[in-house]
């Protein structure tokens, strides 16, 4: 995988990761995960109105403004997604502007140093190697040099004790749905925090300790809320929600379960039908025998009505043995032609009826 397509896939991973914590109220996570993509992808819209919505949400409107602002400072390409997040941004400023009593204009000129807290940190940038040969020139780090690249499985060693593998890790060391980031980088467990993890601290893959998570959240120098994991109101609201979105992957779940159990049967029985020994469907119901062609037509249109996908091959196996059948008959007796039999009404396939018919055939010239 290239660089700029794993660029990409780590910006659709967080962006969503994003969407999960404000969708579980979980504002502070949202803020902090969009302020660590904002710094290393800072010209990133989407993230940065996400990270707006949050502070909103948090009273954090100073904050929320600027990212706002951010959003509506770029113009949208026509016919595009960009109108859609530009409009959402104009509405959202709206919004906050008349929460604050006045617009970012006066924000600007009154407190430039205070606005500037609020934006993102530049871009990380390292020296080149000196066999570049080029020493004028800095380069820009891709964002999965600096962020966790997300894999299935979070790692339990980098949770708990660390793991010495890094970047070279088979599990994952980045956030996810089912965590929150605490101060040293490790993913503490979601489900510890609202009382509802099933596994210890040594089993569950995720941190159980608390001792790194921010105590409070801080909006600027004179205000702060406590953390929500030391609200008993704000934790019982995140813990319905992940009930809820429980709830909802369970039943999707089952739901997918279904439909692939009914295409294993619907397969099943196809496979089951073309496997099926065509010598076995006796044609003892018709009242005038068919002789061996025509039971092959018969046998092969009802396949046909059965199954769109005739299997010819049946039909051409079922010839073969015949013609061996009829070599065995011929013994010490002179058994009748093929034609003689079939104007008698035999069926070509049966042994022992052409052999009880011919004995019989001998007893009437004797």
């Amino acid at each position: 995988m290239s660089s700029s397509s794993k660029d990409l896939h780590l910006v659709r991973y967080y962006s969503k990761l994003i969407e999960t914590y404000i969708q579980l109220s979980l504002y502070e996570e949202a803020e902090a995960t969009a302020t660590r993509v904002l710094a290393v992808d800072p010209s990133n819209l989407i993230v940065r109105l996400k990270r707006g919505l949050s502070r909103r949400r948090l009273e954090n409107l100073v904050g929320a403004l600027v990212d706002f602002e951010a959003v509506l400072s770029i113009p949208p390409k026509p016919d595009t997604a960009e109108l859609l997040y530009h409009d959402e941004a104009l509405r959202q400023r709206d919004i906050v502007v008349s929460m604050l009593g006045y617009t970012y204009t006066h924000l600007s000129l009154s407190f430039p140093d205070k606005l500037a807290e609020y934006n993102a940190p530049e871009i990380p940038s390292i020296s080149p190697s000196p066999s570049s040969g080029d020493s004028t020139e800095e380069h820009t780090v891709p964002l999965h040099i600096l962020l966790d690249e997300p894999l299935p499985t979070n790692c339990r060693f980098y949770n708990h004790l660390g793991c010495r593998r890094g970047k070279k890790c088979l599990y994952s060391h980045a956030p996810d749905a089912r965590s929150i980031r605490d101060d040293l980088g490790k993913n503490v467990c979601l489900y510890h925090l609202v009382g509802k993890c099933k596994w210890d601290f040594s089993s569950c893959i995720y941190s159980h300790s608390k001792d790194n998570l921010p105590s409070e959240y801080i909006i600027d120098e004179e205000t702060s809320k406590p953390a929500w994991w030391t609200d008993p109101v704000r934790v019982e609201a995140v813990r319905e929600l992940i009930e809820k979105r429980d709830a909802r992957r369970k039943k999707i779940h089952e739901q997918i379960e279904r439909a692939r159990l009914r295409n294993l049967e619907k397969n099943g029985k196809k496979k089951r039908k073309k496997k099926k020994n065509p010598a076995d469907k006796s044609p003892a119901t018709h009242d005038v025998p068919l002789d061996k062609k025509e039971y092959a037509n018969a046998f092969s249109d009802s396949l046909s009505s059965t199954n769109s996908n005739c299997d010819e091959t049946l039909v051409f196996d079922w010839e073969s043995e015949s013609e061996s059948e009829d070599e065995v008959e011929d013994g010490n007796i002179d058994s009748p032609t093929p034609s003689d039999v079939v104007s008698f009404g035999t069926k070509p396939w049966g042994h022992e009826e052409d052999k009880a018919l011919v004995v019989a055939l001998n007893n009437l010239h004797t």
